[in-house]
């Protein structure tokens, strides 16, 4: 079954894929492949889906009732929780407000609940689900602890999400750090559809990036890389979380955005404030959110240096301000970066939004699928 399980890889990576690019990825020839793919349709594993074009037969993808999997994004004050397929299509999401300062365990418990809720609305039992993926604000080491010096959730510090989202969860369960799934979600659904080389960039109350390097991840020796936030900017000597001063965290987050305009005597508490007052015009605002972009732009200049992407998306809440905002980070890295890296990368703004590293989720939990249980159990069933 070597084959036709290289053949469902190159499927669930793609969510749906032409013979042809069944052939290239996997290295089969095409009439091996036309092969299994008849083989595999006929069990009842993949499916003739329809493509961009309308038209029916140009795409592969799995059969919808193959299985499930769960994607659970954790936030400040919220939970996010999705439902998909294997083949990439998204069920069903929602949204449950929480009380900030929630636990880890409570963040996880309610998760789920809302996730067995979900899937018996829609008549789906737990046994059809492959796996689930935890995404959190937080850069998350490869034995799935949280590292004590980047938690946006007070009190999750050095926490092992993995292990305790595995013991309440009756399927195999990984974590992700929300730029990373970001990434992911990108590369699925978003600008960066058919780039391998990219960066995506979290900007909202932490800021963090997702290295993407020849389709894959770039995790680093411990899971942590990308840690853009903590990058110093010249000029600024806040003191971070992390220990250190003058961090991008400090003068581009969210976070660090509202406190200084409150300082100032604005009354903005909430991203709605924000976002009023850049609508309005409001010079103080526009100029500080610059002020941010500008401090964004130093550091992704240093790291088109580094890295030499083909693009970085930014996604995130501050994305949502829109040319005023992406305008002076372009600005800023034509600026600072070498010009033969400024030239090679294309700079976009996300359209996922703040549903991004809940996609990313979903995306990563697809790819746990174990697809020689799937294979076994059609063919075997077949025979």
């Amino acid at each position: 079954m070597a084959n036709q399980k290289r053949v469902l890889a190159a499927i669930i990576d793609a969510g749906g894929i032409s013979q042809a690019e069944i052939s290239r990825r996997t290295g089969l020839a095409p009439a091996t492949v036309s092969n299994i793919v008849r083989e595999l349709t006929d069990v009842g594993i993949l499916r003739l889906a329809e493509a961009a074009s309308g038209r029916r037969g140009n795409t592969i993808a799995f059969a919808p009732d193959i299985g499930y999997a769960m994607g659970v994004s954790i936030e400040r004050e919220q939970v996010r929780v999705g439902i998909v397929t294997l083949d990439h299509t998204i069920v069903d999401t929602q949204i449950l407000p929480m009380a900030r300062g929630f636990s880890a365990e409570e963040g996880q418990e309610k998760a789920v609940d809302l996730f067995d809720a979900m899937m018996a609305q829609r008549g789906l039992k737990n046994s059809q689900v492959v796996a689930g993926c935890v995404v959190v604000a937080n850069a998350v080491r490869s034995d799935g602890t949280l590292s004590y010096s980047t938690s946006m959730i007070p009190g999750w510090n050095g926490v092992n999400l993995e292990e305790k989202a595995q013991a309440i969860a009756p399927f195999p369960i990984l974590t992700e750090n929300d730029a990373n799934a970001g990434a992911l979600a990108e590369h699925m659904w978003g600008e960066a559809r058919d780039i391998d080389d990219f960066i995506y960039v979290e900007a909202s109350f932490g800021i963090g990036a997702g290295i993407m390097n020849n389709g894959q991840i770039l995790y680093g020796t411990g899971g942590i890389s990308g840690e853009i936030g903590h990058l110093p900017v010249p000029g600024y000597t806040t003191l971070c979380k992390c220990g250190g001063t003058g961090c991008l965290e400090t003068v581009a987050s969210v976070s660090a955005i509202l406190s200084s305009l409150q300082e100032i005597g604005l009354s903005v508490h909430s991203l709605s404030d924000l976002f009023r007052l850049i609508d309005e015009g409001d010079v103080r605002v526009i100029r500080r959110v610059q002020k941010a972009a500008t401090a964004m732009g130093y550091v992704l200049a240093q790291t088109c240096n580094i890295l030499n992407p083909k693009m970085i998306v930014i996604g995130g809440v501050l994305s949502n301000a829109g040319s005023l905002y992406l305008n002076q980070v372009r600005e800023t890295i034509n600026e600072v970066a070498l010009p033969d890296c400024a030239s090679d990368m294309e700079l976009r703004l996300s359209k996922l939004g703040s549903a991004g590293p809940l996609r990313g989720a979903m995306t990563k939990a697809v790819s746990m699928a174990n697809l020689d249980a799937i294979l076994q159990k059609f063919l075997l069933e077949d025979a």
